[in-house]
């Protein structure tokens, strides 16, 4: 496909409330369905908001969990592709923030386990171990988790595995709203690939998440800019990734003077 159109769900889920949470995710999704979109992305965690501590192990679910299959069969009642993040209890027995994309036949086609934690997350969650590309009919989706974000490591291994689209569920707050601001334009512009960000809303004990949502062109222009604003909003998204003949950067690179990268 040349283009798709997205919907981004910058809402706020209320803590440890999943009927409340998955009500607002079905909600959002008949609005994206009623606006002819094919992806709808919600932020990190918004099953059951971020700040569950001590109640991890009430609310997190497998990936075949039950708040996982009711949104498998909205996606596929509505012809709607999804990406949304919640808490997984793998089989290991350990916890980890997960990002799930499930296709418009309510298939569950891929999931991400966050591989870079921010401060307390460490004390609760299990860092994931790789990173995702999940192809589509409609596009090669690379996954990536909120502080992923900050590390340019993280986007370029995922476009020389052939994403066509980075798609971020995100949980950012004050006062690093404008980290993500500069870094997902700056991971779109260095990598010449369309950026998806989904950021959340609301009050979390003294975390103030601060929205700002984007959705990018592989030029890093702004198609979709949210703000501080509650809503769901649909934008249509070039898929081509349109290079700058004069910049080059994949093929210009010098891998043989980046070891230091990972030696240190």
């Amino acid at each position: 496909m040349k283009h798709i159109n997205v919907t981004l769900a910058q809402l706020t889920p209320k803590l440890e409330d999943k009927d409340y949470n998955f009500d607002q995710i079905s909600k959002a999704m008949v609005k994206a369905n009623k606006e002819q979109s094919d992806l709808i992305v919600f932020p990190e965690l918004f099953l059951t908001g971020y700040s569950m501590g001590d109640k991890l192990n009430e609310l997190a679910e497998t990936i075949d969990g039950p708040s996982v299959n009711k949104i498998k069969e909205m996606c596929k009642s509505l012809s709607l592709y999804a990406v949304f993040g919640f808490p997984e209890l793998g089989d290991n027995g350990h916890y980890y923030i997960t990002s799930a994309l499930i296709d418009d036949k309510g298939e569950l086609i891929g999931t991400y386990r966050k591989t870079h934690l921010f401060d307390q997350e460490k004390a609760f969650f299990n860092s994931g171990s790789g990173l995702k590309v999940i192809p589509t009919p409609i596009g090669n989706f690379g996954l990536m988790i909120c502080f992923d974000v900050e590390f340019p490591e993280v986007a370029r291994a995922l476009k020389l595995m052939g994403a066509d689209i980075i798609v971020i569920v995100n949980a950012n707050m004050d006062p690093y709203k404008e980290h993500h601001y500069i870094y997902a334009k700056s991971r779109a512009m260095e990598n010449e690939i369309p950026v998806v960000i989904c950021n959340r809303l609301g009050l979390e004990e003294d975390l103030n998440f601060c929205g700002d949502s984007l959705v990018l062109d592989s030029w890093g222009h702004e198609l979709l800019t949210m703000e501080g604003s509650e809503d769901v909003k649909t934008v249509t998204l070039p898929l081509l990734s349109v290079k700058d003949p004069k910049m080059n950067y994949v093929s210009s690179r010098k891998t043989d003077l980046y070891s230091v990268l990972i030696d240190k």
